[in-house]
């Protein structure tokens, strides 16, 4: 029996997932190709993908593997379109794609800003705007975004990366109120504490003087145990599965001591 229990069968699914070479995207992924979508990966490093791919496909899962540069709007329209291509049609997609950097607005870099803008919000709308031209005709599917904790809480360093993902909750009460009488879902999952390669490329000394800001505002709580990807897959997945006139907008996740 499914996982999800009496919930809907996400069996023939199509969803598209970006940033899914690691982490919670490729979570994400064998999660719900597990419940038996049919999953479509989107992230820069090819080779990560193809091998997340190879254990989906040895697990009895259904996959198609996409290289894409959130930036580059072409190669984002590719992704969605290679998905319709191979499958026929357009599900859902999970804006999960995402890259921040350390820094007080004061020292900020000119190229860090731009990543974070480019990649966070351009490439969700990209990917967005591509995803609504099959799922509004068909007059259903479904869109979720990852949000952020540090949209609501003070994450000093973060400053920059908090303002994409602020945007991000923004964008999707807007976009709800324009596609859900055309039977299109759209739903926010924030994100508090997760254990991720997020903060891999970040400076150790860095990142212990961000952690002690964030300990000192009440963002961080040390002793509380991260969440993991896994988790928030289920989440997707439990999104995903509520019947088509039922709609979680958003959803919160995150430790259980916090």
């Amino acid at each position: 029996m499914s996982a999800l229990g009496r919930l809907a069968s996400l069996a023939d699914r199509v969803v598209v997932i970006t940033g899914a070479s690691s982490g919670i995207g490729a979570a994400t992924a064998r999660v719900l190709a597990a419940e038996g979508a049919r999953v479509v990966l989107g992230a820069r490093r090819g080779d990560r993908l193809q091998a997340l791919a190879v254990e989906i496909e040895q697990a009895g899962g259904v996959v198609e593997v996409v290289p894409t540069d959130l930036r580059d709007e072409a190669a984002v329209e590719g992704l969605i379109a290679r998905a319709v291509t191979r499958f026929g049609r357009l599900d859902a997609l999970v804006n999960n794609a995402a890259v921040g950097f350390l820094s007080t607005i004061a020292e900020g870099r000119t190229d860090e800003w731009r990543a974070q803008i480019e990649t966070n919000l351009l490439g969700v709308l990209f990917a967005t705007r591509a995803a609504l031209r099959h799922l509004l005709p068909q007059g259903r599917g479904d869109i979720i975004t990852m949000t952020s904790a540090s949209t609501g809480e003070r994450f000093p360093y973060l400053g920059v990366y908090a303002a994409t993902k602020a945007s991000l909750e923004a964008l999707s009460r807007c976009l709800r109120a324009e596609v859900s009488e055309q039977g299109i879902r759209v739903m926010t999952i924030e994100i508090h504490q997760a254990s991720t390669e997020f903060a891999a490329g970040f400076d150790p000394a860095m990142v212990a003087q961000a952690f002690q800001a964030w300990q000192r505002h009440g963002a961080m709580h040390a002793a509380a145990p991260r969440i993991a990807p896994e988790d928030v897959a289920r989440a997707v997945a439990f999104q995903l599965a509520q019947p088509p006139d039922t709609c979680i907008h958003d959803l919160n996740i995150r430790s259980r001591v916090v």
